[in-house]
């Protein structure tokens, strides 16, 4: 069950479960860590033109276009852009005339593969990606592309130092997390990802392409791209206070952040 047709078809099943998710805010992981770090690490993108890849219902691509970039987000799942759409409306009606981060978000129903097709090289300034590059079946394809239609390419993925085969907790007799056991690290397979956790409005199935980082390395390389920073966002105390599940990111380094450029001209 890794072919693409049944990946793409998983995300659509999944699109309102996922759309709930994260509108509602309690995917906190993402509103309250490694967003929030995306975004800072992309710097000031005022004036940019700004492609978001995988973009899903549009939760990040609309973070750009609040900070004043000219936004274009695409995803392969027609259900998680429908959403998109419907919330980009709603986010122009409810803005005010006076409002100075005005910039806005086009989406589009494309698979991250056909990107040279569809976009000229240089058409863009700066190209993010959200927590979705694990999500394609051909990561190295869709960075090849990227590096093409832009100079620079800032991404997020689950930390492959954390993200194993083998991940478990492993707990004392009152059931407080002591250290988290990793294995099989270089095992790097499609995975079955089984979403269901209780927050969720009905679990759902997708497909991860888990890759490691010297992986992840040789794939920027091949795209002519050079890795200039690197994060690893943790969260604040605060956030923790508000938000106890966010302690396990103090811990340990559950997001990495990839900041990536091309080479001058």
């Amino acid at each position: 069950m890794t072919d693409e047709a049944t990946a793409r078809r998983l995300w659509n099943d999944a699109a309102d479960a996922y759309h709930h998710f994260i509108e509602t805010g309690l995917d906190y992981y993402r509103t309250e860590l490694h967003g929030p770090a995306l975004l800072d690490a992309c710097g000031d993108v005022r004036g940019l033109r700004v492609l978001d890849l995988g973009c899903g219902q549009g939760w990040f691509s609309r973070q750009l276009a609040g900070a004043g970039g000219h936004v274009t987000g695409i995803d392969w799942s027609t259900g998680l852009i429908e959403h998109a759409r419907r919330l980009e409306e709603a986010r122009h009606f409810q803005a005010q005339p006076s409002s100075t981060t005005h910039g806005g978000v086009t989406y589009d129903v494309l698979d991250a593969a056909d990107l040279a097709a569809r976009f000229a090289p240089g058409t863009f300034d700066l190209v993010t990606a959200c927590m979705s590059l694990m999500d394609m079946p051909h990561p190295a394809s869709v960075l090849a592309a990227a590096a093409r239609l832009a100079p620079r390419l800032v991404f997020s993925i689950p930390n492959p130092v954390t993200d194993a085969p083998h991940r478990v907790w492993k707990r004392d007799a009152d059931g407080h997390k002591l250290a988290l056991e990793l294995d099989r690290y270089f095992e790097a397979t499609p995975t079955v990802l089984q979403w269901n956790m209780q927050r969720l409005l009905h679990h759902f199935t997708t497909i991860q392409y888990r890759y490691t980082l010297e992986q992840w390395s040789r794939m920027l390389e091949d795209a002519n791209l050079t890795i200039a920073r690197l994060r690893e966002p943790r969260p604040t105390p605060s956030a923790i206070a508000a938000l106890p599940d966010l302690a396990d990111a103090a811990r340990l380094p559950y997001v990495l952040i990839i900041d990536a450029r091309t080479p001058p001209r």
